[in-house]
């Protein structure tokens, strides 16, 4: 009997302590100037890729990039299809951004102008990796938009990748002849 009441006392005392455990609360990303990055005096420039180890919400791949589109808006890939985010917005979404930024930003311009039209004719785009590079704009991944919007663009292949390339990690796309690191919150 007594060891009865102690087995219903303790899972009692577990669901009390289940449903009034503190919640995790994520601190706001603070954007105090709009043409910089939150938290930086970092300022937002077409072309520029912001890279993340791992997301907290839509994306919980290993890797991750966006891009500043010409309404300094990042457009992503996501299973849901290209999306559209306010920087800050973006910010929220994952643990840490790392920006790296065309040397010359004429280049960013020019694949920010791809970008918008990958987006508006293909904003439903199947998420898969396993597609080339270079084919089928209907099947998307993050890196191969960025690797689409640059190519075709602004004339730039970065890292020399080969068109046929599949599923391909995002850290690729930092460029040493043609990206710069601009800021960092990892």
């Amino acid at each position: 009997m007594m060891k009865n009441k102690s087995i219903i006392l303790g899972l009692l005392t577990g669901v009390f302590v289940f449903f009034l455990r503190p919640k995790k609360v994520i601190a706001p990303v603070i954007q105090s100037d709009e043409e910089c990055y939150p938290g930086t005096t970092v300022k937002i420039e077409p072309g520029d890729l912001l890279f993340s180890p791992i997301g907290k919400s839509e994306s919980k791949y290993v890797g991750h990039v966006g891009m500043v589109n010409n309404n300094l808006q990042v457009v992503h890939s996501v299973p849901a299809g290209l999306v559209q985010d306010p920087v800050v917005e973006y910010y929220s979404k994952f643990r840490g951004i790392r920006v790296y930024g065309p040397n010359n930003p004429s280049l960013g311009v020019k694949a920010a102008h791809h970008l918008e039209l990958l987006f508006t004719k293909y904003p439903e785009a199947s998420y898969r990796v396993l597609t080339p590079l270079n084919d089928i704009y209907e099947e998307q991944y993050c890196t191969k938009m960025v690797w689409q919007a640059y190519y075709h663009g602004a004339g730039v292949n970065l890292s020399n990748l080969k068109g046929q390339a599949k599923a391909i990690h995002p850290s690729l796309l930092k460029d040493k002849r043609i990206m710069q690191e601009k800021g960092s919150t990892l």
